[in-house]
């Protein structure tokens, strides 16, 4: 267990509104979980702009690439920095996992 010092202030009005333990716990999981959410949304929000300039999802997007030649020749001609998007899509994919499977831990408790 950790110990966080906090103002006395805060304890005394936590108090008001019962015990001041079960109160700040409350109040940094509901911190946690919006901090999550707020993360996953952002991380969401990235995705969507690469599915919209690809017109499909990175799964597609990546199998395309691989096997397809025409995909291959026009990603190349309208974005011949591609391969950066690659990289930051799957990024922004598995920031979105690690967001859900943090807040799936915390919903948990």
């Amino acid at each position: 267990m950790t110990t966080v010092t906090i103002e006395k202030e805060w304890v005394e009005t936590a108090q008001l509104f019962g015990d001041a333990k079960s109160i700040v716990q409350e109040a940094l999981r509901t911190y946690s979980i919006q901090q999550c959410q707020q993360r996953i949304s952002n991380a969401t929000a990235k995705i969507e702009i690469y599915k919209r300039q690809y017109n499909c999802n990175y799964k597609t997007f990546k199998e395309s690439i691989q096997t397809d030649e025409g995909f291959m020749a026009k990603v190349e001609s309208q974005n011949p920095l591609w391969e950066q998007d690659a990289i930051e899509w799957e990024y922004w994919l598995e920031e979105q996992q690690a967001w859900r499977n943090q807040l799936a831990t915390i919903l948990q408790r």
